[in-house]
């Protein structure tokens, strides 16, 4: 029989699904790896094993993000449940916020706006971390006053068909309504009666409240005509020469008198001008003003105590859009471009935008500014072009719908001109990409039809660090189960471009966060016992996980004056100490360089047992394995005899700089490299680019191959071979 040596150098798709074992001879599966456990792809599509992350500190944050308050100036912003934290780029405080009005941090949304950072809680309302003088603070935040003392917030009809009555257009008034449609959350907030503001003051029923008009209430009238048998109630109606505009509520045939409540030209209609309706007229002969009549043209704050708070937000184009109202999801509320503060609508290019999008009431959940606006809900995708025209007003505010899928309520992240998001079935990862030569077009595609297995009940999506000094761009699935998905792309989401790899640690990642140029997430890990939050940051210069890095004795240095040891309440102020700390009771690797020195174990204090006696740099913190397993090679093409079936007889791999690895065949596992004969022992081993080569003992149907890297250091993966009997 014939050997032939089959090397594969594409490993574009990194992981797929178990179920293309079978599918010999298929792209996907010939550009892919049975596992690719905590590796990544790099740009020269190599495999390497993902960076270590360097501890940062402790902390039990539910939301972390980045702000620039000002130019060069950098944060990170550490939501808690009771505090707020201001972190500086090494993971220290700068300054705690001790006091906040939320209480559940986790539901947070948050938009940074430069010198403002807005912060949405669905459950109480919006404020605003500010910095300025160097200093930070959180205080509500409010809509702009409008003319008359009245508020420039967004309002909604929540009660169709149901009308109310004031009882004056000034002063202290009672408003009744025919429905049961008030509840005491309504005191402090506003209504509308004819696009006039009510400030409600008292409940008194779920059909009366007492309220103080804030500016006077549109006129009511008593029209005489010469037929008043022509007009319907609820119809419009209008003054022929004044322009006066109303909406009639009451028809007197035999008086030959129509009760009107105004809507436009508050003084009324002239006697003599003709007052007409969609199909007739008639002639005004007298008009009394009358008390407010009952009218069912009034609104509601849009956002409140009542109907609550959005729940997602962004800034667009200058604007602030709010979506996901608790009473009104299909409704999205977008500010006036001359302040986000001003929710007047109007039809001029820079006013205020409300409107209904869908048309089976899709619960809008997020929007995004992806040179067109995107506004994905749980009912499709949405689309409103501003890519052509560079701006959002009014007039161009058209929402098409360009797919069916739908979105969960995980925030989606942008992704060069795609927008990637978690789909409504709570597992498929999708993106929307713009995509054509001459004609540009959004569509959808699924990212996870071949890495499904990976996407395990996400929680959170983390978009690539966009001022990350690293040629890859990663983007981030935060599993339910603790673990990532790694989806590395290279200029886009092409078929050809996207890659998932799982990545796990020792403990469960709650987030991942671009920050700094660089990835920190959010760990949580047992120690001691118990279950400690961490904050840590992916670094190529780490090996470990969880680690420290340090050039210090781990005997604690203690301050000294005079040659005293300086103590405050009998304990000694220590000043450096190279010690993992933060991981008592654990068992940690130490490596010198890039050479793994060994395991040692750590004390309830945090200080190591026993120490190595090396000098200079090392790390200390916690291993992870890597691992590479290939698809057997069990057909190949003969020229001559056509597809004929192999049996693998080697497992070949080629390592770049790689000290040492293990290479499992059928389930016998070899230790390769560290030092070959002749080297010097005085000295690490050699770091070398080097072939590695085990025999596949065994007739299994389906052979197991893998390379894995064990003991913490560098790991680069060039190709794998397979030597088969064909």
């Amino acid at each position: 029989m014939a050997k032939r040596a089959i090397w594969q150098r594409d490993f574009s798709f990194m992981e797929t699904r178990e179920d293309l074992l079978e599918a010999e001879g298929s792209e996907i599966r010939d550009r892919s790896v049975r596992s690719a456990r905590n590796m990544r792809r790099l740009a020269t599509n190599v495999l390497a094993a993902r960076p270590g992350m360097f501890f940062m500190r402790g902390l039990a944050a539910d939301k972390i993000v980045e702000v620039q308050p000002a130019d060069g100036l950098k944060f990170g912003v550490a939501f808690l449940d009771t505090q707020v934290l201001i972190l500086n780029e090494s993971g220290g405080t700068v300054k705690t916020i001790a006091s906040v009005p939320w209480s559940d941090a986790s539901a947070l949304w948050v938009v940074p706006l430069r010198e403002e950072t807005l912060i949405g809680d669905p459950a109480s309302g919006i404020y605003k971390l500010t910095y300025g003088a160097g200093d930070w603070s959180i205080d509500d935040w409010s809509f702009e006053s409008a003319p008359g003392g009245e508020v420039a917030q967004p309002y909604w009809v929540f009660n169709k068909g149901t009308s109310i009555t004031p009882s004056a257009r000034t002063g202290s008034i009672t408003v009744s309504a025919d429905a049961p449609v008030f509840t005491a959350a309504h005191v402090g907030t506003r209504i509308r009666y004819g696009q006039r503001e009510i400030e409600i003051d008292s409940f008194v029923t779920s059909q009366s409240v007492t309220g103080t008009v804030v500016s006077k209430l549109p006129p009511s009238y008593r029209i005489t005509v010469a037929d008043a048998s022509q007009f319907r109630v609820g119809e419009a109606v209008v003054g022929q020469d004044t322009n006066f505009q109303g909406l009639v509520v009451a028809v007197n045939t035999g008086a030959n008198q129509v009760d009107v409540f105004t809507t436009a030209f508050f003084e009324g209609p002239d006697t003599g001008e003709k007052l007409a309706s969609d199909d007739s007229s008639s002639e005004i002969s007298a008009k009394t003003e009358i008390s407010p009549l009952a009218s069912t043209i009034w609104d509601e704050a849009l956002m409140s105590s009542v109907h609550g708070w959005p729940r997602s937000a962004a800034a667009v184009s200058g604007r602030l859009i709010f979506v996901d109202f608790p009473d009104a999801p299909s409704v999205v509320a977008v500010s006036a471009s001359s302040s986000i503060q001003n929710f007047d609508v109007g039809a001029n290019d820079d006013d205020a935008i409300v409107r209904q999008v869908g048309d089976d009431a899709p619960r809008i959940l997020h929007v995004i500014n992806a040179g067109d606006l995107i506004l994905l809900s749980d009912r499709g995708c949405y689309l409103i072009n501003t890519r052509d025209s560079g701006v959002l007003t009014p007039s161009t505010f058209n929402a098409i719908k360009f797919d069916k899928r739908g979105a969960n309520d995980i925030p989606p992240v942008l992704v060069d001109d795609a927008v990637v998001f978690v789909e409504s079935n709570g597992q498929s990862i999708a993106a929307a990409i713009l995509s054509g030569n001459v004609y540009l077009k959004w569509s959808v595609r699924n990212l996870t039809l071949f890495h499904n297995h990976l996407v395990v009940s996400p929680t959170a999506l983390c978009g690539p660090a966009v001022n990350s000094p690293n040629v890859e761009k990663y983007l981030f699935v935060v599993n339910g189960d603790g673990t990532l998905a790694a989806v590395s792309f290279s200029t886009g989401f092409g078929e050809e471009t996207v890659s998932f790899a799982p990545w796990d640690t020792l403990g469960t990642f709650q987030d991942v966060i671009p920050m700094f140029g660089s990835y920190w997430c959010v760990v949580d890990r047992d120690v001691a016992g118990s279950t400690v939050r961490m904050l840590e940051r992916f670094d190529n210069d780490a090996f470990l996980d969880s680690a420290i890095d340090t050039t210090e004795s781990s005997e604690a240095q203690v301050l000294l004056i005079g040659g005293e040891v300086v103590t405050i309440g009998g304990q000694e102020i220590i000043i450096s100490q190279a010690a993992p700390t933060h991981l008592p009771s654990s068992t940690v690797s130490i490596m010198s360089g890039i050479v793994h020195v060994g395991e040692f174990e750590v004390d309830a204090t945090g200080q190591l047992v026993e120490e190595p006696e090396i000098e200079g740099q090392r790390q200390i913190g916690l291993n992870f394995e890597a691992e590479v397993a290939p698809w057997p090679v069990e057909v190949v093409e003969s020229p001559y005899a056509g597809i004929r079936p192999t049996r693998a007889t080697r497992f070949m791999v080629s390592l770049q700089g790689t000290l040492t690895c293990q290479m499992r065949a059928n389930g016998y596992t070899r230790q390769m490299g560290g030092y070959s004969f002749g080297d010097d022992l005085s000295v690490p081993p050699p770091q070398t680019d080097q072939i590695f080569r085990v025999m596949v003992a065994g007739r299994r149907d389906h052979p197991d191959m893998a390379v894995i890297k064990n003991i913490p250091g560098p790991f680069t993966v060039l190709a794998i071979g397979q030597e088969v009997k064909v």
